[in-house]
């Protein structure tokens, strides 16, 4: 596996980046009944922010590569950041803030620009910046 910048092999050895001051690392987590490739990721705060990680990330029709799961994993943290940013975001009717954990709400708001940077990164070069 090549990875190329801005993209890193993180502390967990595993594919992914830096964002601010947490590492978001994606990895495969086999596939689901109707073949699309499901994703285990991880986003580990520094200086003991928590360490948060999922499996229900999955790929479109087909398989995905790792840039695609990570794509998509910073697609859904933009949207998020922005659902938390919104007045009263705590409300069931904000559909979005509920994709990851509430503890990780304030470093998604306050690093929304760069997970979009980021995922724009992604987009410009796909396929290109993970090559398995």
């Amino acid at each position: 596996m090549e990875i190329s910048s801005p993209l890193c092999i993180t502390s967990r050895l595993l594919p992914g980046c830096r964002i601010g001051e947490a590492e978001v690392s994606i990895e495969y987590a086999g596939a689901t009944p109707d073949s699309r490739q499901r994703y285990h990721w991880h986003i580990d705060l520094s200086n003991g922010g928590g360490e948060f990680e999922g499996d229900k990330l999955c790929s479109g029709v087909g398989e995905g590569s790792l840039q695609e799961g990570l794509e998509s994993l910073l697609c859904f943290l933009g949207a998020f950041a922005s659902a938390c940013n919104t007045k009263n975001w705590k409300r069931k009717d904000f559909e979005n803030a509920q994709l990851f954990p509430p503890d990780l709400a304030k470093w998604a708001t306050a690093h929304a620009d760069e997970i979009a940077m980021m995922k724009t990164e992604l987009e410009e070069h796909p396929d290109k910046l993970i090559v398995e």
